[in-house]
């Protein structure tokens, strides 16, 4: 698939990223703000999320019906979510449609009501998105582990907040925060399909204006402190959810790829050695994967299983035998081929995806300043070696600084690592 990047700032400081793909007939498009979570004090915990929420109930041209058929009525649609580091509104039409997306999409940003009323209202909506999350013990666990790993870095602060932070937010305080964070030197407008680069900068330029107060880029992410924690948090429920990890090296790492294929050659299918050793020869689990995240300053890398109650000790102990393995050198050739062959595989397919080519350009601009073509990617995942395997998996796999965190009927005796 050819396709041609291009990268303009604007005097007022938007980045604006494109990938153009011709052949297609639609564009994804998404406007990423330099704010999430981690860049919130305790008590305003949850408040970048509740602003991703609030900005759909009403500007003063439209109203939250209005806003909600805007892209819909086209054939499109419009959402958002919000990450640790980032809030990100998007959207998806027809080429012809382009339009129509940055100006609802500038609309609702630059120009929420925050009404009183519709505050009240979202506030019971996010406290129902909180209890979903408490009563989903394979979701709620990522929250406790992120309490557990990051302790007092912001990092480890929920992305919804809670119900008190939730229900002491108020419209001034909505639209300060807004003011000091939605500001052009935070902004990337990323897309991706059948679009002229020139005529998307004409678009943002025309109808991302800004007022003048406001805020400047100027919010500091402190890198957080690597220790060892263990947490268990008591529900009565017929499973122990259990997620284990450590911090790791940031995006812009020259390891970076050692550890991608690392993390697919230990839980990143059912041919992955944890999925093949803990479920398929113990059947000790239904369930077991592993994970990376990517941040800014640093990474994460971890496994989550759930198991019965009395197993999570076998469970660990089966974990860690496989960490000691792949640490002692048990990679062959062949393995770290297959491991290669699927996470370029799986790169290529999601990128025939107008929406996670944007999503890929965005995330480039904000970890590393830069694109890197997929042929690039495709080379460097190439030159891992072996070595470069073991050399990352004595670093990132050692049972003895790993943080745990379980959810459900479990001792902390339980998750001593194994020896």
């Amino acid at each position: 698939m050819k396709t041609k990047f291009r990268k303009t700032v604007l005097d007022n400081g938007i980045r604006i990223i494109s990938e153009e793909i011709p052949m297609v007939r639609s564009v994804s498009i998404g406007v990423w703000v330099d704010v999430g979570s981690r860049d919130e004090t305790k008590k305003k915990s949850g408040i970048s999320h509740f602003i991703e929420h609030m900005v759909f109930k009403g500007t003063p041209s439209r109203n939250a019906q209005q806003i909600a058929a805007s892209l819909e009525s086209l054939g499109g649609h419009l959402n958002a979510f919000t990450s640790r580091e980032q809030t990100c509104f998007y959207a998806k039409i027809l080429d012809e449609h382009l339009p129509d997306a940055v100006n609802v999409l500038s609309d609702i940003m630059l120009n929420s009501l925050f009404d009183e009323n519709e505050i009240a209202k979202e506030k019971k909506v996010v406290i129902e998105e909180i209890h979903d999350v408490e009563d989903a013990p394979s979701e709620l666990i990522h929250d406790i582990f992120a309490t557990t790993i990051w302790k007092s870095n912001s990092l480890g602060y929920p992305i919804l907040g809670t119900e008190e932070t939730v229900n002491s937010f108020t419209r001034k305080r909505l639209f300060n925060y807004t003011q000091a964070n939605y500001c052009p030197e935070r902004i990337i407008v990323s897309a991706c399909g059948n679009l002229r680069h020139s005529k998307l900068l004409k678009l943002v330029e025309n109808d991302f204006k800004f007022r003048a107060n406001r805020g400047k880029n100027g919010h500091q992410r402190v890198k957080s402190k690597i220790s060892c924690r263990t947490c268990c948090q008591q529900k009565d429920i017929a499973q122990v959810h259990v997620s284990l990890g450590l911090p790791t090296m940031e995006f812009n790492d020259k390891r970076r790829n050692a550890l991608l294929i690392l993390n697919n050659i230990l839980g990143g299918g059912m041919s992955s050695r944890l999925f093949q050793t803990v479920r398929e020869q113990a059947g000790l689990v239904y369930s077991i994967s592993s994970f990376m995240d990517f941040y800014v300053r640093e990474g994460i890398m971890g496994v989550y299983f759930a198991t019965s109650k009395g197993q999570v000790e076998r469970t660990l102990e089966l974990i860690y035998k496989v960490f000691n393995e792949i640490r002692d050198n048990c990679l062959s050739d062949q393995e770290l081929y297959l491991a290669k062959s699927q996470l370029k595989g799986n790169m290529v397919l999601g990128l025939e995806n107008t929406s996670n080519r944007m999503n890929r350009i965005a995330r480039h601009e904000v970890l590393l300043g830069e694109y890197l073509s997929i042929d690039d990617t495709m080379s460097s995942i190439d030159a891992v070696t072996t070595e470069d395997i073991t050399n990352v998996a004595n670093q990132m796999l050692n049972p003895e600084v790993m943080n745990i965190a379980a959810l459900g009927q479990v001792e902390e005796r339980e998750l001593i690592p194994y020896e």
